[in-house]
């Protein structure tokens, strides 16, 4: 059944490139020329339609709405403009069948995805257990999709999803997770609900079901920059449509967190969790308006002997500032998602969270937050108050509507350069608990902040998909150098530190070092290729292994 499946998605994806490939081989001439705009209805942002036209003529020139001017008449800036992205942000639940009879195993999936073009979605998604008794139980990867709008409302779509991970003690083998999909999705104009037949599988273990899967989209856009653009004015970076755009805050914020556990905290075994437990994170904050935010976090353990706890969560807030300077602000938040792992008993991995945030902006792109709250696993044992630190780096993005700060002519935009890195991992003879050596394979990302041209800072996830070590995730957090370069190649270093377990692989406390060097070569102004050789090395484990990696990098610019 699971191959006949696979082999009908991807006829029909296949189908679909087919057809748009024939569309583009009879307009070849003007491809290049291809452009995508926004038509607002009733001087309302309600709705987004896509149109298509060629050439540099505004579409929507004759429209007579506020913020929609011609260009002619004055010199247009037609260089280093950004480029408007059309995105989904996408939530879904679905009930798979595991090995054991009766059991069942509640998946919830955080996606983020580019519209690559009308018809083709791509990018980032996380999938966490959130019922059954498999707390701990997280995948994370890349997915790949097709849509065909079928009426005005009804949309067709259809795709693949191919990540690793594991844990809560599931039969997921190596790791490997394989997710093909296909439904039907309605738009609402606010969002878009989806009801989908899927297929998990793990091809290396036990766990293959087929699942309906609910889903619930949230399109947005935002701009990708040029990494060669350097300051210019509102009017000159957005064009005639400048009056139609707000700025919206973000943060993306570095996390250290203490775990104090209440009583009656137990392990999975029965034992009581008296230990406090010390986790590392990575938290993206988006801000809907000047106020309300949502937020996404990740983190793991790095201490209290429970190496393969982990956390993902999302939730929303608010920023209330308490003086007119805004140097000091107030967040409360509350946050739901999944946790589990390391033999913390989360029961089937749900959680919820209500948390204080104290914030002091150190400069206009710095804040320091000092922030405390509650987690709970009403499915578990498992309760804990907590303290934390968090150093953010405070930008800011634009939106088509006019909930954010509004822009004037003059505004200066400015642009940060960033790295987004899918990559592969060789580790070689890692270590395991029962004294064994075994190869292992891992899949993950990297998101780079360049500080300069030669430095930056990396935060970087992996997890294993083959090798036996399902359940075996890293999080870093590091520093990297490039070298100059010469004919389109460049070298590499980085350095970092972080937590990992999981996958009866020996970690120890979960504290790990990972040093590396590497090469790359720039294929365009866009996109390279890495290969590289590293250690991974357990602070109070037996892991001390090689590895080999190679990356595709991606390079983009965001405001700031």
């Amino acid at each position: 059944m699971k191959f006949a499946f696979y082999f009908f998605i991807i006829a029909q994806i296949f189908n679909f490139l087919g057809v748009f490939a024939e569309k583009v081989k009879k307009d070849s001439s003007g491809l290049n020329s291809i452009k995508w705009e926004k038509e607002n209805k009733k001087n309302q942002l309600e709705k987004i339609i896509w149109k298509s036209y060629k050439g540099d003529e505004n579409y929507f020139k004759n429209k007579n709405e506020e913020g929609f001017q011609s260009a002619e008449g004055k010199e247009a800036a037609t260089i280093n403009t950004p480029i408007w992205r059309n995105r989904i942000l996408r939530f879904s639940f679905e009930e798979i069948d595991m090995p054991d009879p009766g059991e069942q195993m509640g998946l919830y999936g955080i996606g983020a995805y580019d519209r690559l073009n009308p018809w083709v979605y791509g990018g980032i998604t996380l999938y966490g257990a959130a019922s059954g008794q498999r707390g701990g139980f997280f995948t994370g990867g890349y997915t790949l999709g097709v849509e065909s709008q079928l009426t005005e409302n009804l949309i067709f779509d259809t795709g693949g999803y191919v990540g690793a991970g594991g844990g809560g003690a599931a039969a997921q083998g190596g790791g490997l997770h394989i997710r093909p999909h296909i439904g039907l999705k309605y738009d609402f104009n606010w969002s878009v609900l989806g009801l989908n037949y899927s297929y998990v599988d793990f091809p290396n273990g036990d766990i293959s079901s087929d699942a309906i899967a609910l889903s619930l989209d949230f399109p947005f856009s935002s701009p990708i920059f040029d990494w060669e653009n350097d300051v210019q004015n509102a009017a000159d970076y957005f064009g005639a449509n400048w009056k139609n755009i707000s700025r919206h805050r973000s943060h993306l914020a570095a996390r250290v967190r203490s775990y104090s556990p209440a009583s009656g905290s137990k392990t999975t075994t029965g034992g009581s969790l008296n230990d406090s437990l010390g986790l590392v994170g990575v938290e993206y904050s988006y801000f809907l308006d000047k106020n309300w935010f949502t937020t996404f976090e990740t983190a793991g353990a790095l201490s209290g002997g429970v190496g393969g706890y982990a956390e993902l969560l999302a939730g929303l807030g608010y920023r209330l500032p308490l003086f007119k300077n805004d140097r000091l602000a107030l967040l409360p938040s509350l946050t739901i998602g999944g946790a589990g792992g390391g033999e913390v008993d989360t029961g089937g991995g749900f959680v919820t969270r209500t948390n204080l945030g104290l914030e002091y902006r150190l400069s206009p792109h710095l804040s320091l937050i000092m922030d405390g709250g509650y987690l709970s696993a009403p499915n578990g044992n498992y309760d804990t108050p907590y303290a934390g630190f968090n150093l953010a780096y405070v930008m800011e993005t634009f939106a088509q509507d006019h909930k954010g700060a509004p822009l004037t002519e003059t505004d200066l935009i400015k642009t940060t350069k960033w790295r987004f890195r899918p990559a592969h991992q060789w580790y070689f003879d890692a270590q395991r608990r029962d004294g064994s050596l075994r190869d292992m394979k891992l899949l993950g990302g990297k998101i780079d902040w360049m500080g300069g041209d030669w430095w930056y800072l990396t935060g970087q996830g992996i997890s294993a998909y083959e090798g036996g070590a399902g359940g075996y995730s890293e999080g870093h957090w590091g520093i990297g150098v490039l070298s100059p370069s010469w004919n389109n190649w460049q070298l590499y270093g980085e350095m970092l530190i972080g937590a990992g377990g999981g996958g009866g692989v020996d970690s120890g406390n979960a504290l790990l070092y990972k040093p590396s060097f590497g090469l790359e070569y720039k294929l365009n102004n866009d996109f390279s290729l890495q290969t590289g050789l590293g250690q991974v090395i357990s602070n109070d484990g037996n892991l001390d292994a090689n590895f080999l990696e190679t990356n595709l990098v991606w390079r983009f610019g965001t405001s700031r």
